[in-house]
């Protein structure tokens, strides 16, 4: 598979970019939040979530290498969402993609 065909799974169709857009704009609202007040609870569960199943089966991985309570869990957190993020978005483009083309097919032929 080609960059270029890669790049139009995951980011340049209509579900991906929404699905990305979705996930980006849940971290910026868990940024704020944890900037703007003294507790944000449990606000940085979302991007997790969001990115579900593939975020949930790496992110245990970085809590083993990553002493607790150390600052360099969040950049590794943030990354583990992002490649969570792209590797969803991927899935959804090829999703998209195969849909798109069986109703091409249907068109043609009837």
């Amino acid at each position: 598979m080609n960059a270029q065909k890669l790049y139009r799974l995951a980011i340049a169709n209509a579900a991906s970019a929404a699905y990305l857009v979705i996930v980006g704009g849940s971290v910026v609202v868990a940024t704020a939040t944890t900037l703007s007040v003294s507790d944000p609870g449990m606000i940085w569960v979302w991007p997790a979530l969001l990115t579900a199943p593939t975020s949930l089966l790496l992110i245990p991985s970085v809590g083993s290498l990553v002493p607790d309570g150390s600052l360099l869990f969040w950049p590794a957190y943030l990354g583990l969402v992002a490649v969570g993020a792209l590797v969803q978005s991927t899935a959804l483009g090829a999703l998209w993609h195969g849909l798109r083309r069986g109703a091409r097919r249907l068109t043609a032929s009837a």
